[in-house]
């Protein structure tokens, strides 16, 4: 379990607050978000659970998620023909898992579609250059997992919604940014897997987090039979090397992933005297900033020693 401190001296309402929190997966070996964690990252956190602290002050956007129970009890969803945080459960592979969804609300077919409110930044919703909408990959992934679930419970379900309500949006970036979001709340449409794409999808990441925990399972844990975090689960940005056109500049005219691009490219350009090209060292966000057990994995500490020799 992990243990809840107060370094940063956050007023005690906040610490009650995280401190209280009702989450549970219940009577399940994985939840649908647990699921989407790294295997590595989810296995290690329970060998280590009892060695783990965490700050309020890096817990205070998980209030968040929990302000949805009290914007549905106050909308009166549950006297319209939806359920409210439906918590259900389906075995896959051996294991128990669950997932509770926000809002599922029947529809004139006898369908039923499932909404789920996220208390996001605006960025997270911003449209591509060409005016395109990209739903981030992992909610996709979440609420197909949940009507996978619903599946297996009897639900025949019609389609699956994002309500995305921006903690930081501002009108005068909207004005300001034809892609940027145009309201404080938007509703997006989310692409409905077919049942044997979502069947296929539970059951690799099931699979992923078996391996990872099948050492600890038999009494014999091992690290190095670990499977390491991706480039995509560490959230991995490369080495970069910017093209300035001083020394000063915080800016970069353009950047390239090598040194040797970026000196051709300003040749190629014939860019003014004084240019420089600033070498901007990779790094592992997720690692580095948003994983409780990044002092425990071997898979860091040797990415971060190799990040000290470049």
């Amino acid at each position: 379990m992990v243990v809840v401190t107060n370094i940063k001296g956050f007023p005690d309402a906040l610490v009650k607050a995280v401190e209280n929190d009702s989450y549970s997966k219940g009577r399940a070996d994985r939840s649908v978000t647990g699921l989407l964690t790294p295997p590595r990252q989810a296995a290690l956190k329970e060998v280590y659970g009892d060695l783990i602290t965490e700050d309020v002050s890096e817990r205070t956007f998980a209030l968040y998620g929990q302000l949805v129970h009290l914007l549905l009890e106050r909308a009166g969803e549950h006297d319209r023909n939806a359920l409210t945080e439906e918590r259900m459960f389906t075995e896959v592979l051996g294991w128990t898992i669950s997932g509770q969804t926000d809002t599922i609300t029947l529809t004139e077919e006898e369908g039923w579609v499932v909404s789920d409110y996220k208390f996001v930044t605006a960025y997270k919703f911003k449209r591509e250059y060409t005016g395109e909408l990209l739903i981030p990959e992992e909610y996709e992934q979440q609420l197909n997992m949940y009507a996978y679930l619903l599946r297996e419970n009897g639900f025949k379900v019609d389609g699956l919604k994002i309500v995305a309500i921006y903690r930081d949006w501002s009108k005068l970036e909207a004005k300001r940014d034809k892609n940027y979001p145009q309201s404080g709340a938007e509703t997006h449409i989310v692409k409905l897997w077919s049942e044997p794409v979502a069947k296929a999808f539970i059951e690799e990441r099931v699979r992923l987090h078996q391996q990872a925990m099948a050492g600890d399972m038999l009494g014999g844990f091992s690290e190095e039979e670990l499977p390491e975090c991706t480039d995509e689960e560490r959230w991995a940005k490369p080495d970069k090397y910017a093209l300035k056109t001083n020394a000063t500049s915080a800016r970069a005219r353009k950047l390239f992933d090598t040194e040797v691009k970026a000196v051709r490219w300003a040749y190629e350009k014939n860019f003014s005297e004084g240019w420089v090209v600033e070498h901007r060292k990779g790094a592992n966000t997720r690692c580095e900033n948003y994983c409780l057990v990044s002092e425990y994995c071997e898979q860091f500490r040797t990415l971060q020693g190799f990040q000290d020799q470049h």
